[in-house]
């Protein structure tokens, strides 16, 4: 049995979601994003996950005309069979029957899943559970399932759904408001949980946003959202026949209840707060359906479920065990439908293996020697490359690690990986600065071997996927500073000797060196682009100077052997003043938003934070060093201030 899936259907409309395609060949499984190969993150433009598909049939070494099942997302409208007709027998040539003929194909050939179907069907199918609870929970489904989240029973191949809501009622819905009003992009909710940590809960505020959400058995969640510079939009049409989140999200700033609320504080602590009642809403809703199931196991999906640091609540909920797929958000739709057609019509579901993290395209070293060579590249080829690397990795440099297949969802496990050394601030600085260029209060994660994870973290579930965040053993944490977030956790990848060899003994051999049986690891991209997939787009990486060394198969490659740029590193600011900086341009949103009441409150916080006198004058003036200023020359006066520069008045004004 061959099935093919793609998520979304190259004929619905268009949404910002992870593109992504699946193949199955009976017990092969290819899935991939179309951005890791195209290096384009989710832009909204109208696109389907074909060149992600055109790898899957090589990597499987199949053709479109083998695939016996066709599986997309539930549409919203009624289906074009025309559309279909030209999709199967002219591009993939999977069809080559008359026109005639083709409805009767497209009835036995093609099948569709709803959104919140296929999140649970990846979670219950890639665990090893055969009886189990699930909750789908993320900013709603599209096309046509609207559903926000979905609550069930998985049992003998049946999923049996007892608890739903609509996707305008969500507490993602509420997160991404949260994320809107300190300033990121609506979609943007990991940068929340990333500047949280340097944030305290504020008792008010945590009273105000509590009373926008309510969980109950009857009603479920609501959010009660309002959204004050939006005109034209009516909520109860969108529930019923229009749903489009591009109507309910847009463009920051957006005068909503959550800004008004949130808007005399400084930045992390709304994080902080906004993070705090998250946690507490899931946890309030998922005890609240415990009662509803005798089942002792669950599995959770949904892009909500990205949070590392709410998943480390979720592992103490009332459930003996609890499973967290790699790819729980959009990027993998298209394989959880996939796995929920094949397994369909199974009177009894018997797992044979946890579904790996490796799913994607992989190229030979032939392959990658002529693309090398194609680029005229001086580098060598090493039959001892762990132990090689371990050493290069412990005198303070960065490696592009490529080897293997591409990982199935958004981490990367080893195989797509950039790798340091976590004993040392500066290995994060440098990512930061050479590649990421990402927010300084994002984290990195620590890859550890399975035989030494109890000695460095707290709790003891198994975390191969990197989607929990751990408590960091006191006695540890000094040893990997750039490897533990500033709150004592880690997101940690656990690495098992059975599932990725080279990589488990790339760690070894680091500990054979250093004593330590960790590697700070983050996902091989630039920032703004998805993680690379192709030989090519690794060697553009080093090319560019984002890395010291690139390692694919066998062959090393060195930044100074082939350098066309120079080298950009430079010693960072310190994350106090960094985060001085942060707070004091959050008063640009005084420009358009809040009181003056709000914006004095806010000069107060700010104030007490820089060590300063600052206060709120007439006009919405900034009153500082005895000067009255604009909210952007008083910008400008106190980040002088902050960073210790002498300050020219008549300049800044």
């Amino acid at each position: 049995m061959i099935i093919a899936s793609m998520y979304p259907c190259p004929f619905d409309g268009q949404d910002r979601h992870e593109f992504n395609s699946s193949l199955i060949q009976d017990d092969k499984i290819y899935s991939y994003e179309e951005g890791k190969i195209t290096s384009v993150k989710n832009d909204g433009t109208p696109k389907f996950s074909e060149r992600s598909l055109m790898l899957g049939f090589k990597e499987l070494g199949i053709l479109p005309n083998q695939v016996e099942k066709w599986v997309f997302p539930t549409p919203k409208t009624e289906v074009n069979i025309e559309d279909f007709y030209l999709l199967f027998s002219w591009y993939f040539k999977a069809y080559d029957g008359t026109r005639n003929e083709f409805e009767e194909w497209y009835r036995e050939h093609v099948f569709f899943v709803e959104h919140q179907l296929s999140h649970a069907s990846l979670a219950v199918y890639g665990s090893d559970f055969t009886d189990c609870a699930f909750l789908c929970m993320d900013g709603g489904g599209d096309f046509g399932d609207q559903r926000g989240y979905v609550f069930g029973e998985f049992s003998k191949n049946n999923f049996n759904v007892k608890f739903e809501s609509t996707g305008v009622d969500t507490i993602a819905n509420y997160h991404s408001f949260v994320t809107d009003a300190i300033g990121f992009s609506g979609d943007d909710n990991g940068k929340t949980s990333g500047l949280a940590s340097y944030g305290v809960v504020q008792p008010k505020l945590k009273e105000d946003l509590s009373k926008l959400i309510t969980i109950s058995e009857n009603d479920g969640v609501k959010f009660k959202r309002k959204r004050f510079s939006q005109t034209g939009i009516n909520l109860e049409k969108i529930r019923a026949d229009s749903y489009d989140r591009t109507k309910i999200f847009s463009q920051f700033p957006s005068d909503t209840n959550v800004l008004r609320l949130c808007i005399e504080y400084l930045p992390h602590d709304v994080a902080a707060t906004g993070e705090k009642i998250l946690q507490e809403s899931v946890i309030k809703l998922v005890k609240l359906l415990r009662q509803h199931t005798n089942k002792t196991k669950i599995v959770f999906s949904g892009g909500l479920f990205q949070n590392v640091s709410l998943n480390k609540e979720l592992l103490n909920v009332g459930f003996e065990n609890v499973y967290f797929p790699s790819a729980p958000s959009d990027s993998g739709l298209s394989l959880g439908a996939a796995l929920y057609v094949k397994n369909k019509g199974i009177d009894q579901y018997k797992p044979s293996n946890i579904l790996s993290a490796y799913l994607g395209p992989s190229f030979s070293n032939v392959e990658v020697k002529e693309v090398l060579d194609r680029h005229r590249l001086i580098y060598c080829k090493d039959s001892k490359i762990a132990k090689t690397v371990a050493k290069i990795l412990s005198e303070g440099k960065t490696v592009g690690w490529f080897q293997g297949r591409g990982e199935f969802g958004p981490r990367s496990l080893g195989n797509r990986s950039l790798v340091a050394d976590p004993r040392k601030m500066e290995s994060k600085e440098r990512i930061n600065q050479l590649l990421k260029k990402r927010d300084w209060f994002m984290p990195y994660a620590p890859s550890i071997l399975e035989g030494e994870y109890s000695d460095w973290v707290e709790q003891s579930h198994y975390s191969p996927y990197m989607q929990v965040a751990f408590d960091i053993k006191s006695t540890m944490s000094s040893k990997v500073p750039s490897a533990v977030h500033v709150d004592g956790t880690s997101r940690v990848h656990v690495v098992r000797k059975s599932e990725n060899l080279l990589y488990w003994e790339l760690i070894n051999e680091f500990k054979k060196i250093t004593g330590v049986p960790v590697l700070l690891n983050t996902s091989f991209n630039r920032h703004g682009i998805s993680t690379i997939s192709t030989p090519r787009q690794a060697i553009e990486h080093l090319l560019e100077g984002c890395m010291d060394y690139l390692v694919i198969d066998d062959y090393i490659v060195a930044f100074d052997d082939n350098r066309i740029v120079a080298d950009r590193y430079e010693k960072t600011e310190p994350e106090d003043k960094l985060l001085k900086i942060n707070s004091i341009n959050r008063l640009e949103v005084f420009k358009t938003h809040g009181t003056d009441m709000q914006m004095s409150k806010y000069l107060a916080n700010l104030a007490n934070l820089v060590g300063a006198d600052i206060e709120l004058s007439d006009n919405r003036g900034i009153k500082f060093l005895n000067k009255v200023f604009s909210i952007d020359s008083g910008q400008r006066a106190i980040i002088s201030l902050v960073e210790g520069n002498n300050l020219n008045l008549k300049k800044i004004i």
